[in-house]
């Protein structure tokens, strides 16, 4: 494998990894990128919200929505 190939594969990676360990709502396109890149992975995380969105029950906190719903109604 090249040098270039190989930093190709680590930046896919990286993105990879970035996605389904830190973005809560994911678009369509990105949804797309990670199935393709693990698909079992990605079925098992990701459910669909309408519109081209994804959720990532992986990073999705209920306690976290919960807690910005109630700052948000009570202006903390």
């Amino acid at each position: 494998m090249s040098e270039e190939a190989i930093y190709f594969a680590e930046q896919e990676f990286n993105e990879y990894q970035r996605l389904i360990n830190t973005v809560e709502v994911l678009t369509q396109e990105e949804y797309e990128f990670c199935k393709a890149y693990d698909a079992e992975e990605t079925w098992k995380y990701m459910n669909s919200i309408g519109e081209g969105r994804w959720l990532n029950i992986n990073v999705y906190s209920e306690a976290e929505h919960y807690d910005r719903i109630f700052r948000m109604e009570t202006g903390a």
